[in-house]
């Protein structure tokens, strides 16, 4: 099959569709190092491709790394002892292996850098964790379903786990407006499954992503396991699969986010940490017998949110942790009495829960991409040689198929349709900046009765809604504004790293027919790199074309709401200058020019009878409006003398 990116067409094989048991395994050891150049950094020098060639050196400029605790760590496999099994509950654990009492981001760092160098509010919602945490790898169940109606229970330790995901891809990626991933604490074996607290456990808890675990997780597998017939007895098996151990950062990565307080040179540069996203998720449950007539699993939920994520030939393509649809892709597969299976068709009108004997759920995550380490500064004083373990490089390993030549293509298809959309979005120049507030009014002391006035005339026009709004979209987008020059270069460096691509793809997959199998593996490795960096070209691309969204929508709301604000501010102050003589901020007076009351005389210059008694009259009025402002300063004073006119606007 060809499909077309931009002007280029690649060829797809036609048989890339995967059944759930063609799913590609990874090996479960560690990562191995190798020191060797990168293929695509050769081909970034033939080709002349400076950005990419200085991208991938910096990659290569790895400074020592610390593992300590986790050194070579295999999984353990947990004795019958180490975790509970209450007889009253549905179900029993029966086998669980984990990465015992594994160190923490805040442990490790803490460790390292010392308790006083650790930014404690940064780690405050793991803070139930401690210093360690199990890692689970698998857990294993056996479930006799009853009558059991036990509402599930919060724990903190479950909630704790899935900001440890959140912990995770921040320190990895950094801050990313555009990121839509989050995660919940996943449990492996559902606690409405077991129908028991002791579910949660650490060794059966993972950060996983939150629309997985609240739609698509929970209203499949789980779904049909909670609402299994009466007595129908089953085994249940959830495996967790990490592509590496662990991953590297170095101290101003962490400065920058607010992990670290201060860099340190006399602490290691970079540390490793250990992974705790899984980007695996493997559930299967089987019945212990397959010809009992009146055991049966219930049928998954129906509904678009339990299937948005759904995916037959789960192609790590189309993860995208910019769509909430697609931040996690998943399959079902179902087994009948003889063990034939088959992937489960939403479209399909033929399923039938009575013929189920066998689920079988697989699920990918979208993962952190990692970004480029900072390089070493020159006057560092660390001994890094006497404090520092020599590990060998973090090697990220496969989260999909290892069949570049099937994903590359869904790559550089994603990124062309972000680089088409971004050119068409027009940018907008740099706006004068917002006042809020009239510069002589907020330098008024705080108890100035002229302060409460303003204040009580804000009040009256209901000036808030449009604050709230204006100040929200300053805090949103006006920051996006400062990075617009550095974008735009940005973004033609961008096209330029594409285009090398997308045309260095086109000619492998032209010329693999020819090639032998050598080549082929060696290509293989070439485009697995130019992989890595289409995913962190994904993210910029996304991000500028967020920010030009920001600088569009910055500038449509201040056009339609801040005229609104002003003419409010004008107002109020208006009033105040009546009332108080108070006369400032010329600005904010309609088209700049303050308005003009003097006596009128008739035209021979004389007062006639009738002006006099509108004199009359107006001292009378003057005078009862004297009452009136009088009072209103006592009420406005009274209630709005101990707030500044920010604490007014801001509702404190």
């Amino acid at each position: 099959m060809i499909v077309l990116v931009g002007d280029v067409m690649f060829f797809q094989n036609q048989d890339s569709q995967a059944s759930y048991r063609q799913t590609p395994e990874n090996s479960s050891n560690s990562p191995s190092a190798k020191n060797s150049t990168p293929h695509v950094l050769q081909l970034a020098k033939k080709i002349g491709n400076k950005a990419m060639t200085h991208l991938l050196q910096k990659q290569r400029n790895n400074q020592p790394v610390i593992q300590g605790k986790f050194k070579g760590i295999e999984p353990t496999d947990y004795t019958t002892n180490e975790y509970d099994n209450n007889p009253d509950n549905e179900g029993q654990f029966t086998a669980v292996r984990a990465d015992k009492d594994l160190p923490t981001f805040f442990g490790v760092l803490k460790d390292t850098y010392g308790e006083n160098n650790v930014n404690k509010h940064f780690f405050s919602k793991t803070d139930a964790l401690g210093d360690t945490c199990d890692r689970p790898h698998s857990v294993t169940a056996i479930v006799k379903k009853g009558t059991s109606r036990k509402d599930r229970k919060g724990d903190s330790v479950v909630s704790a786990i899935g900001n440890l995901g959140t912990e995770e891809r921040l320190i990895r990626d950094g801050k990313n407006d555009a990121a839509k991933t989050a995660y919940d604490g996943g449990h492996l074996v559902g606690y409405q499954i077991v129908r028991g607290i002791e579910a949660n456990q650490a060794w059966n808890i993972a950060p996983q992503d939150v629309k997985n675990n609240e739609h698509s997780y929970n209203n499949t597998i789980e779904k049909m396991l909670r609402g299994a017939g009466k007595g129908t007895e089953y085994t249940y098996s959830v495996e967790v699969k990490y592509d590496q151990w662990n991953f590297s950062v170095d101290q101003e990565q962490l400065v920058k986010l607010g992990a670290l307080k201060q860099v340190d040179s006399t602490k290691p540069w970079e540390i490793q940490l250990p992974v705790r996203i899984p980007f695996k998720w493997d559930a299967k449950a089987d019945m212990t017998k397959t010809d009992e007539k009146k055991w049966k699993f219930a049928s998954p939920t129906e509904g678009e949110s339990s299937f948005e994520q759904f995916s037959q030939t789960m192609d790590e393509g189309n993860l995208d942790f910019t769509r909430k649809s697609h931040t996690a892709r998943f399959n079902l597969a179902f087994s009948d009495k003889d063990g034939n299976e088959e992937l489960y068709d939403i479209d399909s009108d033929n399923f039938d829960a009575k013929k189920v004997k066998g689920i079988r759920y697989s699920m990918h995550q979208s993962l952190p991409t990692d970004f480029l380490k900072n390089q070493k500064p020159v006057e560092w004083t660390g001994e890094e040689a006497n404090a520092v373990a020599h590990f060998g490089e973090v090697k990220k390993g496969q989260a999909s198929s290892t069949n570049t030549f099937e994903i590359m293509p869904a790559k550089l298809k994603r990124n062309k349709i972000l680089i088409d959309e971004i050119e068409e979005i027009g940018d907008v120049e740099k706006p004068e900046k917002m006042r809020f507030i009239p510069e002589g009014i907020s330098q008024l002391d705080e108890r100035d009765d002229k302060k409460c006035v303003f204040i009580y005339q804000l009040d009256k026009n209901k000036i808030r809604n449009e604050y709230m709004t204006l100040k929200k979209i300053e805090a949103d987008y006006y920051p996006f504004f400062d990075v617009q020059q550095e974008e735009e270069e940005r973004f033609e460096k961008e096209k330029e790293n594409f285009d090398s691509i997308a045309n260095e793809f086109a000619t492998c997959m032209e010329e693999l027919d020819n090639k032998k199998e050598d080549e082929i593996e060696s290509i293989q490795q070439k485009m697995a790199q130019y992989s890595k960096i289409l995913e962190a070209q994904t993210l910029t691309l996304t991000r500028i074309k967020n920010h030009r969204i920001g600088r569009n929508l910055y500038k449509e709301t201040v056009k339609e709401i801040y005229p609104q604000y002003k003419e409010k501010i004008w107002r109020s102050l208006q009033v105040l200058r009546s009332i108080t003589g108070y006369d400032s901020d010329i600005e904010y007076y309609n088209g700049g020019k303050k308005s003009d009351s003097k006596n009128k005389t008739n035209r021979n210059g004389k007062r006639t009878l009738e002006a006099r008694e509108d004199k009359r009259k107006k001292r009378k009025n003057d005078k009862e409006q004297q009452q009136e402002n009088k009072k209103m300063i006592e009420e406005a004073t009274g209630k709005f003398l101990r707030k500044s006119v920010e604490d007014y606007l801001n509702k404190k």
